[in-house]
């Protein structure tokens, strides 16, 4: 098993939201399952959001 992390952005418009979209896919292309999304907080925002992936080797 492999995992994966990339910091995705927030979904607060539709240039980010099709940006999610287009990585997850990517993603999926090369074999990877998403398997876990947190938001990232700091000073009380959202500054994105933690995508875990794994995949079989």
């Amino acid at each position: 098993m492999e995992y994966n992390t990339i910091l995705l952005p927030v979904a607060d418009s539709k240039k980010n939201t099709a940006q999610i979209g287009d990585t997850l896919n990517e993603m999926a292309k090369g074999g990877w399952e998403l398997i876990s999304l947190m938001a990232q907080q700091s000073y009380g925002g959202t500054d994105g959001n933690l995508a875990v992936f794994k995949r079989n080797t």
